[in-house]
């Protein structure tokens, strides 16, 4: 049997994994990896094991990869290690680091840096935007921020859930992009916190969703402030010192899939433009002090 060392592991994979023995099968393979469906009738986990060339998300593990994975191949999972039973292949996990991938809070210096830099990310999502093939859930997604922003109400964006193909719908992933952006002002945005308060009641628990068990487990990470490694990229360009370009960071974000990391990107920047038209329509109050 073939030995191999995990690196990184995501946050909630680890804990899934640590809960108990989990028996599961290859559901796909990609270019740098495979996923695993692990306790698809009781407990469902989908679990991505991918080479470390591939950014990390919380439900990822990041690992050397060897031999030739097959779908509907059988995988155990117990005593920190997972097994490949047809391929006899073994990755031990104990010493994997555990990346939590947690968004830091913005300061109140950093949020108005952030703000300040939202024309950025908008100039190169439209220039992104007109290199692909246009999204054909758009429209109805644009509606869906549209009623969002005339009332006011994050429970509007729920109707995101499951909007598009794919196993990352593209309403899902615009989600994401929301949450991220909330998640960054929580600690100086009165309305960031309370659309936030709302919206993890909902995405806290995987089950159940009108969405792909990996977007499903998206948006619960997401409601628990862990996010995909670019999205954090981003988060920490748009509020670092203005020597720092942001661009790059969200060019790797928008380079992601075929058009996830393009989504989030279109998120973040609907929640700051949000946050940004409540700063200014909040007569005396400015980021620290609530929006």
């Amino acid at each position: 049997m073939t030995t191999i060392e995990a690196e990184h592991i995501g946050g909630h994979v680890h804990r899934y994994l640590k809960e108990r023995p989990r028996t599961g099968r290859v559901a796909s393979v990609f270019r740098h990896g495979f996923n695993v469906l692990f306790d698809e009738e009781t407990e469902p986990g989908f679990v991505s094991i991918q080479s470390q060339d591939v950014p990390l998300h919380p439900w990822a593990v990041a690992s050397e990869l060897a031999g030739r994975i097959r779908v509907g191949e059988l995988a155990v999972a117990e005593a920190n290690r997972i097994r490949l039973r047809e391929s006899d292949v073994e990755m031990d996990v104990s010493a994997a680091t555990v990346e939590e991938l947690k968004i830091k809070r913005y300061s109140s210096e950093e949020g108005e840096r952030a703000l300040s830099r939202s024309p950025i990310l908008e100039r190169l999502l439209e220039e992104e935007r007109a290199k692909r093939d246009p999204d054909r859930f758009r429209s109805e997604i644009d509606a869906i921020l549209k009623r969002w922003r005339e009332a006011g109400d994050s429970n509007v964006l729920l109707d995101l859930v499951g909007l598009g193909t794919g196993s990352t719908p593209s309403g899902d992933d615009v989600l994401v992009g929301i949450l991220a952006g909330y998640t960054a002002f929580e600690r100086i945005s009165d309305e960031a916190k309370a659309s936030l308060f709302g919206l993890r009641a909902r995405f806290r628990a995987a089950e159940n969703q009108s969405t792909p068990l990996p977007s499903a487990q998206m948006l619960a990470t997401a409601a628990d402030g862990s996010f995909f490694e670019p999205v954090l990229e981003v988060l920490s360009a748009l509020a670092s010192e203005f020597d720092r370009d942001v661009r790059p960071a969200a060019r790797s974000l928008a380079s992601q899939g075929a058009t996830s990391g393009l989504e989030m990107i279109a998120g973040i920047v609907r929640a700051l433009e949000a946050l940004d038209v409540g700063s200014k329509s909040t007569a005396g109050r400015r980021v620290g002090h609530g929006l």
